[in-house]
């Protein structure tokens, strides 16, 4: 299952961390990015709950960034150049983004994951979305 949203889940991560990079240097760059891609990750679980809804996101794609490059202004990208941006959720990144800003938010999505299919018998920590580092 996990592999059905490993594309949307790595390119809406990528979209993040491009479009709000972090301030520091290379472990702040890493941190961001596994933060990202945690606070992406619950939210495709939660928005893709069945393997059915994974099947059919997989079949249609899931819209791409067009819109989010217009909002945020980096609408000026040659498209051919960056053909992961298909794969980017904006419903994803949107959720994601609101996870990485409201701690008891994502407290409550990670223990809704508990009671749905995608972490069912997998030890799996969101500790970085959860707890990260000052």
């Amino acid at each position: 299952m996990l592999e059905d949203l490993s594309p949307l889940i790595a390119a809406t991560a990528q979209w993040l961390t491009s479009a709000y990079p972090a301030a520091g240097g290379a472990l702040d760059s890493a941190l961001c990015e596994m933060q990202a891609r945690q606070a992406v990750t619950v939210a495709a679980w939660l928005r893709y709950p069945t393997p059915m809804d994974a099947a059919l996101v997989g079949m249609s794609g899931p819209g791409g960034s067009a819109r989010l490059d217009w909002i945020t202004g980096a609408e000026g990208d040659d498209p051919d150049a960056y053909a992961w941006r298909t794969w980017v959720d904006e419903v994803v990144a949107s959720w994601a983004a609101c996870l990485l800003t409201d701690p008891e938010l994502a407290d409550r999505a990670v223990a809704a994951l508990a009671e749905g299919g995608h972490a069912v018998g997998a030890p799996i920590e969101f500790r970085r979305l959860l707890a990260p580092d000052e």
